[in-house]
């Protein structure tokens, strides 16, 4: 029979503490034209706040990690990780497209943890911050599961993750395995509901394991997967999904309804299980619901014409493809490529792309058009 870890629950709450925090380093060493320097990019903002925007940006993302590696080693954690989250904040509300789901969920994770004092005497409470962290990490396989039951997932998305395959098979053959992307939702969706039934919890980690070590293989850093901190949360969800799950996990007397005695529960409950529920329906978002790898995304074309091309700087030029005597931006590259992440998909992010062009190029109406395409959620059909 497997055992899995033996480590007590107030020990996990620690270790993951620790891996949470390396791994928000990490990622956003590996994203730090995200965070910090000169760019062309424009930024989503929803304040203007000057001082943390280039080149002062350095000073402020400096501190946020300083505060999160002293919480690993300060008695006085709870309070650098409060201190940490609150420049997060900050940092997100100048640009938008900072809050990438993996910044997100990390986050997240630390926010839960700071409220645990450490006391190993009182089981029943950090057995519920255990519990609170296994809800919002089982919510992530389930709503992105569900935001992949689309018909443009196995079309763009998943055909993107495996297309190193399609130069070591043959058409064929190719065909078949973008067939298989068919169920990756649904496999999705088994490993968070799996990991919270008892009996099924073990195959949902071999399934767990499995998906996130080819995930690792496929998106491993190259000119064409160049979301480097993507790749890495599959490294930092191995560790996580074992510390969360994998042996004994539940003291001998705590008793589930102590859960609702615990605000927290309620918080997480809300902004994981429920609030996603109204993204199919634009009305949260894509972001906040656990879409690390969905078609099920927002979408503008933005084109104009030659005159307005040539006005732009050439880095930009590089992102503009021709189509019917007119010339389209791919936004989505042009952030990969200078960002290192995904481009975030809302309005505000639109309509700051549409104005710097707008303002480069002085454009009129007619020689710079933004076209909002449908909303990308179409369901798999029989």
């Amino acid at each position: 029979m497997i055992e899995g870890l033996t480590i007590p629950i107030h020990q996990r709450l620690l270790l993951i503490r620790v891996t949470v925090c390396i791994s928000l380093v990490i990622s956003v060493l590996l994203s730090f034209n995200l965070w910090a320097g000169d760019r062309i990019f424009p930024y989503a903002s929803v304040i203007n706040i000057d001082f943390i925007r280039s080149p002062f940006d350095y000073l402020v993302i400096g501190f946020f990690l300083i505060f999160i590696v002293g919480s690993l080693f300060l008695k006085k954690h709870r309070l650098l990780i409060f201190v940490a989250l609150i420049i997060a904040t900050f940092l997100v509300l100048v640009d938008m497209n900072r809050l990438q789901p993996w910044f997100y969920i990390y986050c997240t994770f630390l926010f839960v943890v700071m409220f645990y004092n450490g006391r190993v005497d009182d089981a029943n409470k950090f057995t519920s911050f255990f519990i609170v962290l296994q809800l919002v990490f089982c919510s992530i396989y389930i709503f992105n599961g569900i935001s992949q039951l689309n018909s443009f997932f196995t079309q763009t998305d998943f055909s993107d993750v495996i297309s190193p395959l399609q130069k070591m098979m043959s058409e064929r053959q190719f065909i078949f395995i973008k067939k298989i992307g068919l169920f990756i939702p649904y496999i999705l969706i088994f490993i968070g509901l799996g990991l919270l039934i008892r009996p099924t919890r073990y195959l949902a980690i071999t399934f767990a394991i499995i998906l996130h070590a080819l995930l690792i293989i496929f998106l491993f850093p190259s000119k064409t997967n160049q979301n480097y901190a993507l790749w890495f949360s599959n490294v930092a969800f191995i560790p996580i999904l074992l510390l969360l799950f994998s042996g004994k996990t539940k003291q001998r007397y705590y008793s589930p309804t102590l859960l609702l005695q615990f605000p927290l529960f309620y918080l997480i409950i809300i902004l994981f299980w429920i609030m996603p529920c109204f993204n199919q329906k634009n009305l949260w978002p894509d972001n906040l619901s656990g879409n690390f790898k969905s078609g099920n995304m927002n979408a503008v074309e933005i084109k104009f014409t030659k005159t307005v091309l040539d006005k732009l700087p050439n880095y930009v030029k590089y992102f503009c493809v021709e189509n019917q005597n007119m010339f389209v931006l791919d936004y989505n590259e042009w952030c990969r490529h200078e960002l290192k992440t995904n481009c975030y998909r809302e309005t505000i992010t639109f309509n700051n792309i549409y104005s710097f062009i707008k303002n480069k190029s002085q454009a009129t109406v007619n020689e710079l058009q933004m076209v909002v395409k449908p909303r990308q959620n179409i369901l798999f059909k029989p």
